[in-house]
């Protein structure tokens, strides 16, 4: 199971298209909850639509797109009804998943009670921190891999949104946001980056509920995308395998 968390707007994309790419690309079964109480937008991103149905013994059944459960609190109410944090009780225990691979959890931005509410209730794997490359936003996601290192939740890396901006016309790379940020603070964290989204046509596919790793699987964005997905399955094979090794000690 695993979380992502980002200090700053667009982790949503970050989210839906890396489960996307988990399920796609990677052929793993994966669920997708949208446990951002202050505003879901994973239904639109996924083009959801209805309410979940319930089974008999009272849990809701994730809807499915693009070969992905999903899960979220914009599900549940109506669309400018307030949002409450007890709903995440709900999300965390009345869902029946079925048997997952993985589940990525869409967190909220910042680094309060619904995050400890989530990691408390659900057994996390780990943890990416989304940002973008300038200043401001990394000291956020400073506070996120602080808050996650507490609860004893492992740091994938840090995924820098936004990275650079690719002239469509000449091809060159311009850093709106600064270059160079994710990875000092990830040098000096001690974690990596997992991964450079770079800022080109996600806008419009957001909008519209297809991600771009559906849209347009062999532009730069989708590329980096999937090879963030190989990092996380690829890591928690090594977290799977380093479980098994452990002694089994009996007192």
């Amino acid at each position: 199971m695993e979380v992502l968390h980002e200090a700053r707007r667009c982790k949503e994309l970050q989210c839906v298209n890396l489960a996307v790419a988990l399920a796609n690309k990677c052929g793993m079964k994966v669920g997708l909850l949208d446990a951002d109480v202050y505003g879901p937008n994973v239904p639109i991103m996924m083009k959801l639509e209805g309410k979940p149905e319930v089974t008999k013994d009272k849990k809701m059944i994730p809807i499915e797109s693009y070969g992905v459960k999903c899960m979220s609190i914009g599900l549940l109410v109506d669309k400018d009804a307030p949002l409450v944090s007890s709903a995440l009780e709900k999300m965390t225990r009345g869902v029946d998943w079925g048997n997952l691979d993985i589940l990525v959890v869409d967190m909220p931005p910042g680094t309060g009670d619904a995050h400890i509410t989530v990691s408390q209730r659900l057994q996390l794997s780990g943890a990416l921190i989304v940002s973008t490359p300038q200043d401001v936003a990394l000291m956020d996601a400073r506070r996120g891999i602080n808050m996650f290192s507490k609860v004893e939740v492992p740091i994938f890396g840090i995924v820098e949104n936004m990275s650079c901006f690719k002239c469509p016309n000449c091809a060159e790379r311009w850093f709106i946001f600064g270059e160079g940020g994710s990875h000092k603070t990830a040098a000096e964290m001690g974690i990596e980056v997992a991964g450079e989204i770079p800022l080109e046509g996600i806008r419009k596919g957001s909008d519209d509920g297809v991600p771009i790793v559906i849209s347009a699987p062999d532009s730069d964005v989708s590329k980096a995308y999937v090879d963030v997905a190989q990092k996380v399955v690829r890591r928690l094979d090594e977290l799977s395998k380093e479980e098994h090794s452990r002694p089994d000690i009996s007192l």
